[in-house]
């Protein structure tokens, strides 16, 4: 199951992932993406499009399946992406110490996030609406991140 944590400008994915490396990697892939600007479609009260687009960092909190349940030897992150392509691999002890509280951190600061990804909005009174509701939101995120390694470590 994928979830969605769609707010003006940005959405928070989270969901399992398998990664075919040697060893192979099983975890939570977090992405936050840009949503698509789309133009309003038929009257005031139709349904609109969303688009959850443009990837500007992802989290891996992946466990190498060598080794026990819970290692984390393969948890990283991406800060940036070249268009759908992310940058390499960047690996820090915080995450494999604390996954859930350095992911919190890194949510916490949307506008640095963003910066450090390179991503532009052109509307800054929405980023910081958009800061203000992710924040409040971390704590649902952080809980679909447990609840998925807690389905993912009950099904293997």
């Amino acid at each position: 199951m994928l979830q969605a944590f769609v707010f003006e400008n940005v959405a928070v994915l989270v969901g399992l992932w398998d990664e075919p490396a040697d060893p192979p990697e099983q975890g939570t892939r977090i992405e936050v993406r840009l949503t698509g600007l789309e133009p309003h479609r038929g009257s005031l009260s139709a349904a609109q499009r969303v688009v959850i687009d443009q990837p500007v960092f992802r989290a891996d909190l992946f466990d190498r399946m060598d080794s026990p349940p819970g290692n984390l030897l393969s948890a990283h992150f991406h800060p940036t992406f070249d268009g759908v392509e992310p940058c390499d691999r960047v690996w820090r002890d915080e995450i494999r110490h604390d996954p859930t509280g350095w992911l919190a951190g890194e949510l916490g600061d949307l506008e640095r996030l963003l910066r450090r990804a390179g991503a532009t909005v052109n509307d800054g009174a929405s980023v910081a609406r958009d800061a203000h509701a992710l924040r409040a939101a971390i704590p649902a995120i952080v809980a679909a991140v447990t609840a998925a390694e807690d389905a993912r470590r009950a099904s293997t």
